[in-house]
């Protein structure tokens, strides 16, 4: 970074303010030949501050890096001003060019400053290589390289092919762009600034790349531009074929690979050279590649080609040398290196890399009376196996190959015995494999198995006559709950307080098929309500009747101890309904059906109030409501009010046109709960001869029958 100005340093700084930069925004976008303007503000913190702190603008590297090509010292101006409070400073780059794009800062001190990332547009040029001199790059392997091919404008989406100049193809191939580093080797760097990062060179990375700005949102006069580099490496590089550690008795590949991009004729090459660590003795080893140690094979070849990048020859020498190892054993060299030249100079890699050891399942299980080959694998031709039988040495038949040691069992009492294969692998570390036969269990697993399968049939039919039972008391249950018990009955006390011995009069059963459930008039704790259609209901005048039918919800929509707790609140209500009987100021029972009460389905059919309960009723009457009771509860009667016996007619024919019901349409009696349900003919009078009364405004017999 170069500074346009040059810093006053403060001898103690004991905290810091921001400057301003105005425009105060992080990026902005200008087109190109456009003069840039920026001014910054900063505010003293101290009368100290205030005679020493200066102001600098700090520019994109292009800028700085490349100062005659950029024509800097003709575009670029500032000024600076201060007061006792404040510095500031303008600055103005003329006639801006899409390689002006970049960070533009000013600071006071090198922790006090304030940057804008600015865009220079142009149509014609939505990328470019942020080097004016050369648009070639080189770096080692292994290292992370940054290419810096930028955008001008924050909406272009960068793209990246590659061609590999020194061959017959010529063609572009697309690479794989990636915003997280994970295993891609190219990154693409986050806003605003963008650009190309390599993140592990290797020499195959080497080749002829192009760089494309697409705007994400096409225009008529914005068209795709391209931007080509190349990458090369005067570097080696060593690998090894596989990524797993290789297993003993394998074959192991390394490849070593030298690129030399220079003039060839200049160039002094030599084959690369082989180098590895000696296990015993930790020291460096020479490998002759014309005679090499015992299993080890080294393959050379050298190529020269010519290619062309603009125009311009390029020359690359590419020379490859393999090494191989066969049959590896576990004390094989793990740690090579290779070594070559660039330029008379001397430059290397290292690789290493773990043997596995191939292990066979130690402990192995014999059939019975069966003929069968006990097997060990040997992978060397100098490893010697020994078979014990019973921890002796065996003398009988063996097979042995180059890969295996067999011994064959034919399945007779007499071999019945523990065997072993014993032999040293390469370290000197004894290994060994046993084989014996499965202890006799069969009789005890029999009895296991017929003891479970005994209690199994036992937990099954006791599971299946518990249930019967369960269900044959839960049905006498039901019934008693329904038949209930009237010798029982005590006629001292209330019949709620004996409703378990009310009987359900039979003569209430209505067909479940002719009832036809319509929508949900409301829901309570235990039971819901709908409107419905009965077909042929008894004593009424029209084929098809409007009611209303109460059913009990299911178990799994409430929580409580009794599971049939909303039944039995439902059957205790039926049979008030069936006692009471028909009533003109109640809520009437009409029928039941029960048949399938064991399921749980109690449907109880009753009158439908077609005009809402009678809470709503008197809500919507409270304006019209009249006291008659004086300061300390006594009826008034003044001549306004009419007497006694005259409200006593009137008040009856009005409890019968207007039929209050004392029904709520739900399920409302349950545990705990009491009610008064004796009802007669002269609860309707002694209604109206209560404290109050309506007003003459109020007109009782407006509406049909009302549910409280």
């Amino acid at each position: 970074m170069l500074l346009i100005a040059t810093f006053i340093f403060l001898p103690v700084i004991t905290r810091a303010n921001r400057p301003v930069m105005i425009p105060n925004q992080v990026q902005q976008v200008i087109d190109a030949g456009q003069n840039l303007s920026l001014t910054c503000v900063y505010q003293f913190e101290t009368e100290e501050e205030s005679k020493l702190a200066n102001m600098a603008w700090i520019l994109p590297d292009v800028l700085t890096n490349y100062p005659k090509n950029s024509s800097i010292e003709h575009r670029f101006r500032f000024t600076v001003g201060r007061n006792e409070t404040h510095v500031k400073s303008s600055m103005v780059l003329q006639m801006t060019v899409p390689s002006d794009t970049g960070y533009f800062r000013c600071a006071v001190l090198p922790h006090i400053k304030i940057g804008q990332y600015v865009y220079v547009y142009s149509e014609r040029e939505l990328v470019f290589i942020d080097a004016y001199h050369t648009k070639t790059f080189m770096s080692w392997n292994g290292e992370s390289k940054d290419i810096p091919c930028k955008p001008t404008h924050p909406n272009v989406t960068i793209s990246l092919y590659r061609k590999i100049i020194f061959g017959e193809d010529d063609s572009w191939d697309s690479m794989e762009l990636s915003s997280e580093l994970g295993n891609a080797s190219w990154l693409l760097k986050p806003l605003p600034e963008r650009g190309l990062r390599l993140t592990n060179w290797k020499t195959s990375d080497r080749g002829a790349y192009k760089c494309v700005g697409t705007m994400n949102e096409p225009t008529p006069t914005a068209e795709s531009t391209e931007r080509e580099f190349f990458l090369f490496t005067n570097d080696i590089e060593l690998v090894r074929y596989g990524d797993d550690d290789p297993l003993e008795g394998s074959n192991v590949t390394l490849k070593c690979m030298i690129v030399l991009e220079q003039n060839l004729n200049n160039q002094y090459t030599v084959a690369p050279e082989w180098f590895y660590v000696d296990n015993e003795t930790g020291k460096e080893q020479f490998i002759n590649q014309t005679n090499p140690p015992r299993g080890i094979q080294v393959e050379f070849s050298g190529k020269g080609s010519v290619g062309f990048f603009h125009g311009e020859e390029i020359q690359s020498l590419t020379l490859e040398s393999s090494l191989k190892l066969l049959g590896i054993r576990l004390n094989t060299q793990t740690y090579f290196q290779c070594r070559g030249h660039e330029n008379r100079q001397i430059i290397s890699r290292w690789i290493t890399f773990h043997i596995k050891e191939k292990i066979d399942p130690v402990q192995v299980q014999l059939g019975r009376g069966i003929a069968q080959n006990l097997t060990c694998n040997r992978y060397f031709d100098d490893v010697h196996i020994k078979w014990f039988k019973d921890d002796k040495e065996y003398s009988g038949l063996i097979f042995t190959s180059n890969s295996s040691s067999v011994l064959p069992l034919n399945g007779i009492d007499g071999e019945k015995a523990s065997y072993s294969c014993r032999w040293t692998n390469s370290r000197g570390e004894p290994r060994s494999r046993n084989f014996s036969f499965a202890k006799e269990t069969v009789s005890t697993s029999t009895i296991v198995i017929s003891l479970c399968a005994s209690l199994a049939i036992l937990i099954v039919t006791g599971i299946a006559i518990k249930q019967y039972v369960d269900k044959k008391n839960l049905i006498k249950a039901i019934q008693g709950k329904l038949d209930g018990n009237p010798d029982g009955l005590d006629p001292n006390l209330p019949i709620d307080y004996q409703t378990e011995f009310l009987p359900y009069d039979k003569r209430c059963e209505f067909p479940k098929d002719r009832l036809r459930l319509g929508k949900q008039l409301g829901k309570g704790c235990f039971g819901e309500v709908y409107k419905a259609e009965a077909v042929g209901l008894k004593d009424s005048d029209e084929t098809v009747t409007i009611v209303a039918v109460k059913k009990v919800l299911s178990t799994s929509q409430f929580r409580t101890k009794s599971k049939t707790a909303g039944l039995d609140a439902l059957i205790r209500e039926l049979k008030i309904l069936n006692y009471l009987g028909s009533h003109l100021n109640v809520v009437n029972l009409l029928g039941a059906c029960t048949k399938d009460i064991i399921k749980g389905e109690l449907l109880v059919i009753i009158d439908y109030c077609r005009y809402g309960n009678l809470q709503s009723y008197l809500i919507k009457q409270r304006n019209t409501f009249v006291n008659q009771l004086d300061e300390v509860g006594n009826l008034q009667l003044t001549n306004e009010f009419v007497g006694i016996e005259e409200t006593r007619s009137q008040d009856i024919d009005s409890c019968a046109e207007s039929n209050p019901g004392t029904s709520d349409h739900f399920v409302s009696h349950t545990i705990n709960s009491t009610a008064d349900v004796s009802i007669c003919h002269d609860d309707c009078l002694q209604e109206m001869e209560a404290n109050w009364k309506y007003g003459e405004n109020s007109d009782p017999s407006s509406n049909g029958p009302i549910s409280t």
